[in-house]
């Protein structure tokens, strides 16, 4: 073989192993004896997102202005002595941004000469699964918590309200005090069976749905709900396609009927006549597939009142518990969807219900 065609040669190899090395999906970078950056995959330009070119930057330019003097350093003299290093770091992402990232270095030796090679894969997904499971952890040790309590304080609320009927019975002086006890009894009987049933809601069981399904069955459990009230509903309806709905229909009823009979007792204080709209909207994404939104022009609510309305036990109302849009609020959560109000005081409320469709990949789905 001729020199010009074992140069040929040896540059279609570097192009071959370019090509490799653009195609894994973890950003590969390769430094130097001195740590300046030789090669950088096009995965690792995207994850740490520098505007200029990456080749010709040391090491240490990856990392934070902090860990620029010390941390960067120790991980190349690590490398140098175990052979390779391997560690979660806050990498930049530009000039303002950063994310935390699975670095590994590995000490490359050939013909006398050392490289290293450089893997780095964003964890910023994964961490915020973490962030998320062990929020999980502890409102699952917050539920057994205020189980055990609602248990400890039920037992003596029955014993008040049964001695409290009882004295009813003898010739007491005052009955009335009797009475007063007997319902704030019973009072905190409900107020301890929405509790439990709050922190028993069972786990979503999840199902697909056509979208003409869900919006038939929300329409039933709206109208059989208004009907208590004697409340008119119209429903309205924009979902041109046959959208694909994943959801619970035991946990999805039980979060729309407080939407509605709020809506309902909106009125009360005022002089116009009951009237709710019901619509069914296209959302703007596959976790909001389906958008429903309760309208009532009630007398809305207060504008301090605003930030309280999903808190426990919060109620303007006389003789209620407070839990219905915590109910809504914790189910629609559960269920991957969300839920938002929006309300202007004396006029009216709008109380939006997103509802996530398939969000199975098309290759699951579709033929190709």
């Amino acid at each position: 073989m001729d020199l010009e065609s074992l140069t040929h040669a040896v540059s279609s190899d570097q192009k071959i192993i370019h090509l490799i090395l653009d195609a894994i999906n973890s950003g590969i970078i390769i430094l130097d004896e001195k740590t300046k950056i030789i090669f950088a995959n096009s995965k690792s330009r995207s994850l740490l997102g520098f505007d200029k070119e990456i080749i010709g930057l040391k090491f240490k330019d990856l990392f934070l202005k902090e860990d620029q003097e010390i941390l960067s350093p120790n991980i190349i003299k690590l490398s140098d002595l175990q052979g390779e290093f391997e560690g979660e770091v806050l990498l930049k992402r530009g000039e303002k941004d950063k994310f935390m990232a699975l670095l590994s270095v590995s000490l490359w030796k050939l013909d006398g000469n050392k490289a290293y090679v450089v893997t780095i894969n964003d964890l910023t997904r994964l961490k915020g699964v973490e962030r998320v499971l062990k929020k999980s952890e502890r409102m699952v040790y917050l539920g057994r918590m205020l189980d055990d309590i609602s248990h400890q304080i039920r037992n003596p609320v029955l014993a008040i309200g049964g001695f409290a009927r009882r004295l009813l019975k003898t010739n007491i002086e005052r009955p009335e005090y009797v009475r007063i006890i007997m319902d704030e009894a019973r009072r905190l009987e409900l107020l301890l069976d929405e509790l439990t049933d709050f922190i028993q809601l069972p786990k979503p069981r999840f199902s697909i749905y056509k979208s003409s399904d869900i919006i038939e069955f929300v329409a039933k459990v709206s109208g059989d709900t208004a009907r208590v009230f004697n409340t008119d509903i119209k429903f309205n309806s924009t979902v041109s396609n046959d959208l694909s709905i994943v959801t619970d229909l035991v946990l999805l009823k039980r979060a729309v009927e407080p939407v509605i009979q709020n809506a309902c007792e909106s009125f009360f204080e005022v002089k116009r006549p009951p009237r709710i709209n019901v619509s069914f909207e296209k959302g703007l994404s596959r976790r909001e597939e389906l958008k429903v939104v309760v309208e009532d022009f009630g007398c809305g609510i207060r504008p301090p009142l605003m930030e309280r309305i999903f808190h426990p036990f919060f109620t303007t109302k006389t003789g209620h518990i407070g839990m219905g849009l915590t109910f809504t609020k914790r189910i629609m959560e559960e269920l991957e969807g969300n839920v938002k109000i929006e309300s202007t005081f004396n006029k009216g409320t709008k109380v939006f219900l997103f509802i996530p469709g398939d969000r199975r990949r098309p290759i699951r789905t579709r033929p190709i």
